[in-house]
């Protein structure tokens, strides 16, 4: 199948200017992370009525139309978590609707991380190359395997929607996919408010008192650096260094360098970091994160993951599909309150049941 290339705004309104405000697009994205703080999105690849658009996001940021079409119309898509937040990035909002068809797969009875490629060759017998995922999507011009590449992303999609909404309809569950849907655009990850920052480094669980308060506060600074120069938290400071430095809090630079910060990080932000460490010492720290569980919450997790796999098996649904771990820990710790993925449709099927058997 053919592609058509867009790259301007006069190409984008001639082809994609007067489609109906209400239909639905089968889209896919590109994006690259790989040095950045925030995902870039590189390419937006579309099919309308069979025919496949390729457009070149970079050339068309701030587009009216390009906005327009990647918020106000409903995106078909497949794993589009991140696709999401890409696409927020680059318009400033999001999608008005979305339909997953990783989540609609996974409601008919498939694992949840279900890829496009798989579900494709499960019921077309079509297998798909695999090999530019990982390839420079920001680069021009792209390479005809890119292209291509591209291109199937989106060629199956229209087929695979209808069918698995049939399949939907069939088990009376397109009520579940929309909350699924609905649930995964509120969840798309927006910047996490700086005090907060410190909640996300791997290991801080272990932390407490004043390495705590230094915790805070170079996490903190840590977060804010990386969305202002547009840079991946690690190339700072990786998350085993912020530990090491707020566990040691060295007073000098040259015992920066010893615990892992980059000679770099050294030159440009060393006084900053021995300010922080200095500074925070003095601060009242946060609640330390929960510890591991107890034993009596233990037993109830694996009660309610033993009841949860039962309820799965009844539904023909993979037990991670129905209910995820976090959330059967979440009503472990605390019974009186089921968590708030387990309400809508769930609580029916499966809520009001768990919340029985964690009380018992």
């Amino acid at each position: 199948m053919t592609y058509l290339w867009i790259e301007t705004s006069e190409q984008l309104a001639q082809h994609l200017g007067k489609l109906p405000a209400a239909a639905p697009l089968y889209l896919d994205t590109e994006f690259m992370r790989e040095r950045t703080f925030w995902p870039q999105l590189a390419l937006v690849q579309l099919n309308v009525d069979g025919r496949i658009y390729l457009i070149d996001a970079p050339a068309l940021k701030g587009d009216a139309l390009l906005t327009e079409l990647l918020t106000q119309h409903p995106l078909v898509m497949h794993g589009c978590s991140e696709d999401l937040e890409a696409i927020r990035v680059f318009t400033g909002v999001l999608p008005c609707e979305i339909r997953d068809t990783q989540v609609a797969a996974a409601l008919c009875g498939a694992s949840l991380q279900l890829s496009y490629q798989r579900l494709v060759a499960d019921t077309f017998e079509v297998e798909l190359p695999k090999d530019a995922t990982r390839t420079d999507w920001l680069r021009r011009p792209l390479s005809i395997r890119q292209l291509d590449y591209a291109r199937d992303d989106v060629v199956w999609l229209p087929q695979l929607a209808e069918g698995l909404t049939e399949r939907l309809s069939d088990l009376r569950r397109l009520a579940w996919w929309q909350e699924e849907c609905q649930a995964m655009l509120d969840a798309v990850p927006s910047a996490t408010p700086l005090p907060d920052a410190w909640k996300q480094v791997k290991g801080a669980g272990g932390i407490t008192g004043v390495p705590l308060a230094h915790l805070e506060a170079v996490a903190a600074w840590r977060d804010r650096e990386a969305r202002s120069r547009d840079l991946p938290r690690s190339f700072l400071l990786k998350d085993p260094v912020l530990l090491a430095l707020c566990q040691s809090a060295p007073t000098s630079l040259a015992q920066l360098e010893p615990l892992g910060v980059h000679p770099s990080v050294v030159r440009r932000d060393g006084h900053t970091l021995l300010a922080l460490l200095r500074d925070s010492a003095a601060n009242t720290p946060p609640p330390a994160l929960p510890g591991p569980p107890e034993p009596e919450e233990r037993a109830r997790v694996k009660r309610l993951r033993a009841a949860a796999e039962e309820m799965a098996q009844k539904l023909d649904l993979e037990t991670d599909v129905l209910v995820r771990r976090r959330w059967l820990e979440s009503l472990a710790r605390n019974p009186d309150q089921l968590p708030s993925r387990l309400t809508g449709w769930r609580r029916e099927w499966v809520g009001e049941a768990l919340q029985k058997v964690a009380a018992e």
